[in-house]
């Protein structure tokens, strides 16, 4: 979906921080998604977290819609 957007011109790009935490053999990943809708200053963001970095990196895309839906 960011993708698409990106593509139609609604956002300016995603940009991602990827950190790991916990010891190495269980590992849990927080992930933020950081964008701006386009012809904005206003920067949104979302975060979320699971047990790899992709699926933290899809939680927190699935959940920047929302925060991209709603007034700063």
């Amino acid at each position: 979906m960011l993708t698409g957007w990106t593509q139609q011109g609604r956002i300016d790009g995603v940009d991602w921080q990827v950190e790991a935490s916990r010891p190495s053999h269980a590992p849990a990943f927080t992930a933020t998604a950081t964008t701006r809708p386009a012809g904005t200053k206003r920067s949104v963001s979302a975060q979320d977290s699971g047990a790899s970095k992709a699926a933290a990196r899809a939680a927190a895309a699935a959940a920047l819609p929302a925060r991209l839906d709603s007034p700063s």
